[in-house]
């Protein structure tokens, strides 16, 4: 049937009072329903509510009544009524809204019916000739979502059909036709994702969304895109369209792992659900842009982007090890299927490998025997598999080949840009030179869309300058087996003097080291070289004589003699301002000595939550301290702590959404919410981590110990790189005002005996070792005993040449030697 015209006085909302207009619609409703008769039992209120539509009475009157029928009516009604007033053509504006808003109460009141009552063919009758679309909108949003809720499929009741298609190019064309911007963009984003619609079909709901999207912040954007691109794949694992791959390229730029995290965390209780959104975008096949996608300027399609921004959000999750293990041995194994993605499947992994997060060796060690089938045809996976083996046997990757960038190669899009857009590949290669560690990536973030470089190790192309062998004489290292007598409490120098010498590449180099003097020197820079060059005199000595001696210990005299009075006057120090003291006169990261041993690189980020922006503050360390938490709060955890989870602790993500912790921005220029992380983007050939054990208590206004145990890994992972432990520097005392230091440990390579026990050094005495005392449940009379400092070597540093000590310090040991 036809629908009634409204005559030149019908209002917005209102009935026009038109007896003609009332008696067309009278007819219409009156198909079908049978009028009571006078004197019959009164009507059941679902026909007492559709007789309603149909009385002359003010549009205001009608919908209390129906209100008040609706909440009236008995559950056996309901479901004849919802099907009644489908069932009926809606003629006149003022009936579509009565009608949509009495099957809006019945949703609310009685979903499950509703639901179950409405079907796909009920979707068009939902926007007659001149009907309101926002209540029309709102009603189907509302319908969509109990269904959802109740378990049902919503993936066709949207259909696709001429009926939606022309409802998109209206919205398109006539803007003023459109529902508020929520339905708008959730109505188009659904279409997008009907699998059974082409691309082409699409575009005015890609245009609708690009117009729309445009006008909000990017950061808002990113953040919504992403979320509704996530709702559609896990609504549907098994029937939605790659083609939602389009929305990322009305992206700025790049994904923000930041953003992901966000997205991801509150699906990281079940990993399961992680996985099948892993699975399911791994499986699409990157597209070029549609007519309506801006122009992209970033390396790669967005779609690797995205999944390189997962893993990084994947390995800032609880559990990030299984998570990202998962992630990678699900895509290599896809790989090796029958799936038409399967060829760009190596390159993507090297990618990620290079591009990524950086992760442990055992995340990416499952991965090997895949990628020794894929080598058979990949030279991709040939040198992810070559890397790999070689992180795993502690070398280095001899040689890269040249091959087109990773983006380049990920294959030819299914679907080709359109005219007038071309896709923007990468033109950045691998650099060309092979580098002496495995090349790896530190953790990006978006925040200022620019990729971090490469992460490598800041002393990566070291030449070892081996003395002469007329002027030198070779020395073997040996186990730890020379002590250091206790001078008036010089416990905790003897400790730290025993973790140098145990450090083969801190004795090889002093000896092959020369101070510089600043440029532009100052008075007091003209003082600190003149005591380094000392420093350096004097730990030669020292050294020579450790390694030398015929007898079971020497001591530090001399080293004393030239420090500042605190240290010979027999008060005690504390050993990491001892550590820092010394690296610092000995010219710190600035000169080769500690540059290539101890020093490494960090940045420290803060990003804007509202812009975006990162403010990064990089410095060079060579030490590292890294809080412990109080017994109480370990207690409260449920674990013991580990050194690798106290180091993951100082690197994490945290969002600073406390109103005093505003930071200002630059961009935004306000105080705004931030999130703060910081980054190692070139790891140290050696580690030196402190434990903060000690903490200023502003109630007794002292330092105070924390004795909470720790467990000390016997490996550490910074990124791919994996850090064995080989020195402990241990407190023992009830506070922070008194104790005594030792240390536990062994040489920091191996030696020609292949003793790799641990050794303790307590001042003149050395013993084996009992490392229970590391494990993290140190027995009673062991509670007072806490580990500090701990120096940690990387397993992928080059190996150190033999150790050669010049000549006249070997006439220097022997007259010690008669002293002694």
């Amino acid at each position: 049937m036809a629908a009634v015209a409204p005559c030149a006085y019908y209002g917005h909302g209102q009935g026009c009072g038109c007896q003609m207009h009332h008696m067309q619609a009278f007819n219409a409703f009156g198909q079908g329903m049978q009028m009571p008769m006078p004197g019959s039992p009164p009507q059941d209120l679902s026909y007492r509510l559709r007789r309603l539509l149909l009385e002359l009475k003010p549009l205001e009157e009608k919908q209390w009544e129906a209100q008040q029928l609706v909440q009236q009516m008995p559950m056996e009604q309901v479901g004849p009524c919802v099907k009644a007033i489908l069932d009926q053509p809606v003629p006149l504006r003022w009936m579509q809204v009565l009608t949509i808003q009495m099957l809006g109460e019945l949703l609310r009141l009685h979903p499950a019916v509703v639901t179950s009552k409405f079907t796909q063919a009920n979707v068009s009758w939902l926007f007659p000739e001149n009907g309101d679309v926002d209540a029309a909108a709102a009603f189907l949003r509302n319908l969509l979502w109990a269904k959802e809720a109740s378990g049902q499929s919503t993936a066709s009741e949207v259909p696709s059909c001429s009926a939606r298609a022309w409802l998109a190019q209206i919205w398109k064309d006539v803007p003023s036709t459109r529902p508020n911007r929520d339905v708008l963009i959730s109505c188009n984003v659904r279409w997008v994702a009907d699998p059974y619609e082409s691309l082409e079909g699409k575009a005015p709901c890609l245009e609708i969304l690009r117009e729309v999207l445009q006008k909000g912040g990017s950061s808002e954007m990113e953040i919504f895109l992403i979320s509704l691109i996530f709702q559609e794949v896990c609504r549907e694992p098994m029937q939605h369209s790659p083609d939602l791959q389009q929305l990322l390229w009305f992206l700025p730029g790049p994904p923000s792992p930041s953003t992901l995290r966000a997205l991801l965390k509150g699906l990281s209780e079940d990993g399961g659900y992680l996985m099948s959104l892993w699975a399911c975008l791994c499986h699409w096949s990157p597209q070029g842009p549609s007519m309506a996608a801006p122009a992209w300027n970033h390396p790669g399609p967005p779609l690797y982007a995205l999944l390189r921004a997962m893993l990084v959000a994947f390995a800032q999750l609880p559990d990030s090890k299984r998570l990202c293990r998962s992630a990678l041995v699900s895509l290599a194994a896809l790989g090796t299927s029958n799936s038409k993605i399967a060829s760009q499947v190596p390159a993507l992994l090297l990618m990620l490998y290079r591009e990524g997060p950086v992760l442990p060796s055992e995340v990416w060690m499952p991965l090997v025997p895949l990628l020794g089938y894929l080598s058979e045809y990949s030279p991709q996976a040939a040198e992810l598999s070559g890397r790999l083996q070689a992180l795993a046997s502690g070398g280095f990757y001899a040689s890269a080949p040249q091959m087109p960038p990773p983006m380049a190669q990920m294959g030819a899009f299914n679907t080709a840009p359109v005219p007038n857009h071309q896709y923007y590949q990468s033109q950045m290669g691998y650099g060309g030179q092979a580098q002496a560690w495995p090349q790896n990536q530190a953790m990006p973030m978006q925040g200022s869309m620019q990729m971090q470089g490469s992460m490598q190790p800041l002393a990566t192309g070291t030449q070892f300058m081996t003395l002469p062998p007329d002027r030198s004489k070779a020395v073997t290292n040996k186990p730890p087996s020379v002590g250091l007598q206790n001078t008036n409490n010089t416990c905790y120098m003897n400790s730290f003097v025993q973790a140098l010498f145990m450090t083969d590449a801190f004795i090889w180099r002093i000896y092959n080291f020369s101070l510089k003097l600043k440029e532009n020197a100052s008075k007091m820079d003209k003082e600190d070289y003149e005591f380094g060059k000392k420093v350096v005199e004097l730990l030669q000595r020292q050294f020579a004589k450790m390694a030398l001696t015929k007898h079971k210990h020497t001591d530090i005299w001399d080293i004393l003699q030239a420090f500042p009075a605190d240290y010979r006057s027999g008060e005690q120090q504390d050993v990491t301002e001892t550590i820092r003291f010394v690296f610092d006169k000995l010219g710190g990261s600035d000169q080769l000595l500690l540059k290539e041993v101890f020093a490494g690189q960090l940045q420290e980020k803060i990003q804007c939550k509202v812009c975006g922006n990162v403010k990064v503050r990089e410095e060079t360390f060579t030490d590292l301290v890294v809080p412990v938490p109080t017994e109480k709060e370990a207690k409260a955890s449920g674990s013991v702590p580990t050194a690798q989870k106290l180091l993951d602790e100082r690197l994490k993500y945290e969002d600073m959404d406390d109103d005093d912790n505003l930071v200002f921005c630059e961009v935004c220029q306000k105080n705004t919410r931030a999130t703060k992380w910081s980054e190692i983007t070139s790891p140290p050939a050696h580690l030196c981590l402190c434990l903060n054990r000690f903490t200023f208590n502003m109630e007794k206004m002292d330092f105070t110990k924390e004795k909470t145990p720790v467990k000390i890994d016997e490996s550490l992972f910074i990124g791919g790189y994996e850090y064995e432990l080989y020195h402990t520097i241990i407190h023992t005392g009830k506070d922070a005002s008194s104790g005594h230091y030792y240390a536990m440990g062994k040489r920091s390579e191996p030696t020609n005996s292949g003793d790799t026990g641990f050794y303790t050094m307590d001042d003149s005495q050395i013993k084996p070792a009992e490392v229970s005392l590391l494990a993290g449940n140190p027995p009673e009379k062991l509670l007072d005993d806490n580990a500090y400092v701990l120096f940690l070597r990387c397993k992928q540093a080059p190996p150190t040449p033999e150790l050669r000590v010049p000549l006249p310090l070997l006439d220097y040991v022997k007259e010690e030697d008669k002293k002694q």
